[in-house]
């Protein structure tokens, strides 16, 4: 395992003008309080990041992850490969919350646009599954509007300084939603693939996504557990499916400057999250996602081992 992340200047090749490299770093996982976030290098844009917690306990909500927190006792996370330009993996395995996932950070398309995939698991001790949702948020001008069509949440958007951009939020369509309580039929509690919400908060509270989303889950789930006791005369059952699944709200209208899309998995999942700059010629392909990955991985390896020798010291993989 390579979790030689601090070396990663002597691993990134110093062959392009500046003009070039100024393009290229624009965007990253510069967020690094978070255990993955994106950002552009331009004060007050746009914002990314990734939230999850455990349905088991009913508690959960009040832990979910973002930031990184020694109490959370992660037993990994941290970039195993980064070449601090276009490329980044990472493993994050939380007991507590039964969940393991992968992060895959790539630019296969150009130096503006850029993509992510996410894949995991719920651990074999997790029996109500995992809710994941990714954000995006504006801190300052331009303007964003969300969609959910085709199994996916969609936004639209321009800054001053980004121009023109699509994102893509794109669940596995093999994802399997976690199992509902005995006794609740499947139509009381449809599967989504998906929700998104899209809300309005001041530009300068957008780093409190996790605030936010909080409240919003904590509500859903009290009107929710109301609804169910209103219509079972208090013996309806409730688990962190029925309690926790959003519904999509806040679609294409405008100055919503926060957007937030759920998925609730059970089981092995993945999805991925594209961002599409609109001066580029063409927007990422999702088949070609693993591919970039690959070739930047075979790339980085071949790099370290050129740079550190560490097979000729005696160190194994």
């Amino acid at each position: 395992m390579r979790a030689w992340v601090l070396a990663v200047g002597a691993l990134v090749a110093p062959s392009l003008a500046q003009g070039d490299l100024d393009d290229v770093l624009r965007w990253g996982t510069y967020r690094p309080n978070l255990y993955f976030g994106t950002r552009p290098r331009v004060p007050q844009s746009l914002l990314s990041g990734l939230m999850w917690f455990g349905l088991d306990d009913q508690q959960n909500w009040q832990r979910i992850r973002h930031a990184c927190e020694v109490g959370d006792n992660l037993s990994e996370y941290g970039y195993v490969r980064h070449n601090g330009r276009d490329f980044g993996e990472q493993t994050m395995r939380d007991e507590a919350h039964g969940v393991e996932i992968r992060s895959t950070f790539v630019k296969p398309a150009g130096h503006g646009s850029w993509a992510v995939r996410f894949t995991g698991r719920t651990l074999a001790d997790n029996a109500q599954g995992v809710s994941l949702a990714y954000y995006f948020g504006l801190e300052g001008n331009g303007t964003m509007s969300m969609a959910v069509a085709d199994g996916a949440v969609r936004i639209s958007g321009r800054t001053p300084e980004l121009g023109r951009f699509k994102i893509r939020i794109v669940p596995a369509a093999s994802n399997q939603s976690p199992p509902l309580p005995p006794g609740v039929a499947a139509d009381a509690s449809p599967a989504k693939r998906i929700a998104g919400v899209a809300v309005a908060v001041p530009g300068e509270s957008v780093w409190k996504a996790r605030d936010v989303f909080q409240e919003r889950i904590i509500s859903h789930a009290q009107a929710r557990a109301r609804d169910i006791m209103r219509h079972s005369g208090g013996k309806g059952a409730a688990n962190g499916r029925v309690l926790f699944a959003l519904d999509s709200d806040g679609a294409r209208r405008k100055g919503r400057n926060l957007v937030f899309a759920q998925m609730l998995v059970h089981g092995e999942f993945a999805f991925d999250v594209i961002y599409d700059d609109l001066s580029a010629a063409a927007p990422i392909d999702v088949a070609a996602i693993d591919d970039a990955a690959a070739a930047h991985r075979a790339a980085f390896d071949a790099r370290f081992d050129a740079v550190f020798a560490l097979r000729g010291k005696g160190y194994g993989d």
